[in-house]
Formats: structure tokens, C-alpha cells, sequence
């Protein structure tokens, strides 16, 4: 009988209790009525503009807000940092009508139309690419993915990170591009941030937006993968190097809803429950490579990383 798999490696996910540390701002949307959203954190309500519309349990978590790409969008306020720290991350779930040559922006906080007024941004570009733009110090940095497999009428987790080093752009939880920046980001309250379109309705957006985030510092790629996921785990995992006989032995005794989830965020695995006997053999023919396990206990949801290698 042969070995399924030499080693599992686990690494850490959980966030702690503190794992929306840093949170300024966020925009859930599920209102269903009126031209205001809530912003959960702070009070800096969005303005829906042009005609963009809410949509009722169609987003990615609950409902979303609508764009129609002609000039629909969501003005959100300065949306300045005041930490002084240098560091940002903007976090949102889109689906796209569709995907083209034209610039079409998700959100972006700008003075004015021109590179050089944009204080950051994050829109599609060449059709199937993103582009982050950010203003560190004065100097306007971009970074862009190279044209991917991005299509219209799907759901994505789109991430620009800025750690005060680096910048970085992740898709469903995969670094797509990354690149070296520094420099403060500053203060701008005559440029107003804005969704789904720029502040004055150029560069639109067609498609679906939902439960954008923004915090006041760099997210670390477990705490990128800790949103797609959609919860923050609860007990925090030690790593661990851990062979076929004492995988078992590293889980709690018994454990519900497991789902096992690819680096694109899509469940490739499903099971209601169990003893931790059963681990082994519902992990057995997964490919090698990085996995996740989301799992439930009476303390918690619990995610883990699992590196399956079978050399």
C-alpha cells in the first residue's frame, strides 16, 4: 500500500482574537433600500451617485451595490489615514460584467484624473489585469498583474496590500504581483475616495461590488486568506511538521463541516463531520501541493494550511 503523502506541513492562519487589527473602514452592503451605506467601523457613510443601485443577496456575502459603468458609483469621503504608519490595505469581492481594454476602477481615492492625482487605486486594466497605483512621499508607484484568467460573472477577492517596503496584489488569496516601495502615504482630504468609478465618474465600473475593506496597515498574506475565507479563526494553530502516522493525533477528537479549499478559494472537498481517525484517509488522494482546512470545533471555526508533499 502505498504512501499517500510523506509529510504535512501546518502553518499557522489563525488571526487571534485581534485579526481585524488595523480595520478603519468597512462597507458591508447589505441595504436594500435608500442611497447611504453603512460604514461598520467608523461612521464614514458612502453616497450611492449616478444611479448605482443596491442588489439583495447577489453579492459575494449578503447583498452588494451595482454599477452600470457609465458613471455609477459610491463616494466614500477622504478615507485618509491617520496613523502615521505608511502602511494600507484595500480589500473588496467583485464581479465583473465583463472584462475589457478599458480602465475600469474599483476603488480609488484621487484629486483628479491625471497618474499623478491618484493617492491609490486599484482598477482593471488590458482587459484581464489589475493595476494598484499608490503615492508614497510624492512619487506615484504602480503595480500591475500580468493579464490573467479574469472573466466577466464571477466573483473575486482582490487585495492591495502596502506594508511600508512593499506592495502587493493578491487574487482569491494568490499573490498575482508584487514590488518594492516606501515612503508615507500622507494625509489628502481634498481627494475624495470613491467606488465603482473615480470621484467625478470617469473610468466606470460595470458589475457588482460587496463588502469592501480598508485598513491602516499592510495585511499579511494569513490575514488576506483569513477574509476570503470569510471568518477569523478562533483558536490559534502552532506549526508543526506532522508524518501520515501522527496527522491524526494533531487534530481534536471530534470536528464538523470540513471543507477543503484550493489557493483560488474554491471548495474542492466537503464533509459534515467526524473523529479525527478519519482525517487521514479524507485527505489521501489530494494532489501535492498547498491546501486549506477549514473546520469547525465546539470552541470554533479553525483553518489550517497543509503543504501535501509526496516525495
Amino acid at each position: 500500500m502505498h504512501k499517500p503523502y510523506a509529510s504535512l506541513l501546518f502553518v499557522l492562519l489563525g488571526l487571534g482574537a485581534h485579526g481585524q487589527s488595523g480595520l478603519i473602514h468597512h462597507w458591508h452592503f447589505d441595504e436594500s433600500g435608500g442611497g447611504t451605506a453603512q460604514d461598520l467601523v467608523s461612521g464614514s457613510t458612502g453616497l450611492l451617485q449616478a444611479g448605482a443601485q443596491w442588489a439583495p443577496g447577489q453579492g459575494y456575502h449578503g447583498g452588494a451595490v451595482r454599477m452600470d459603468g457609465v458613471d455609477d458609483r459610491v463616494l466614500l469621503g477622504p478615507c485618509d489615514l491617520l496613523n502615521g504608519s505608511g502602511g494600507i490595505t484595500l480589500s473588496l469581492w467583485v464581479k465583473p460584467d465583463f472584462v475589457t481594454a478599458m480602465e475600469r476602477t474599483l476603488i480609488a481615492k484621487t484629486s483628479g484624473p491625471q497618474t499623478n492625482d491618484h493617492i491609490w487605486s486599484i482598477a482593471f486594466v488590458n482587459a484581464s489585469a489589475l493595476r494598484f497605483r499608490l503615492r508614497t512621499a510624492g512619487t506615484v508607484h504602480e503595480l500591475s498583474t500580468p493579464p490573467s484568467s479574469l472573466f466577466g460573472g464571477i466573483w473575486y477577492h482582490i487585495v492591495a496590500s502596502y506594508d511600508g517596503n512593499m506592495m502587493r496584489l493578491y487574487v482569491n488569496g494568490s499573490l498575482m504581483a508584487f514590488a518594492p516601495a516606501s515612503g508615507s502615504i500622507g494625509v489628502f482630504p481634498a481627494a475624495p475616495a470613491s467606488l465603482g468609478a473615480r470621484s467625478n465618474g470617469g473610468a466606470p465600473f460595470s458589475g457588482w461590488l460587496d463588502d469592501v475593506r480598508i485598513f491602516d496597515r499592510g495585511l499579511s498574506e494569513p490575514e488576506v486568506l483569513g477574509i476570503l475565507l470569510g471568518s477569523v479563526p478562533t483558536a490559534i494553530e502552532q506549526a508543526q511538521v506532522i508524518t501520515d502516522a501522527g496527522l491524526a493525533d494533531s487534530f481534536p477528537d471530534t470536528w464538523t463541516q470540513l471543507r477543503v479549499i484550493d489557493l483560488a478559494g474554491r471548495t474542492i472537498r466537503e464533509h459534515g463531520g467526524g473523529q479525527r481517525a478519519l482525517l487521514p484517509a479524507l485527505l489521501e488522494d489530494l494532489p501535492s501541493g498547498i491546501h486549506l482546512l477549514q473546520y469547525h470545533t465546539p470552541v470554533g471555526m479553525h483553518v489550517r494550511r497543509v503543504l501535501v508533499d509526496r516525495r
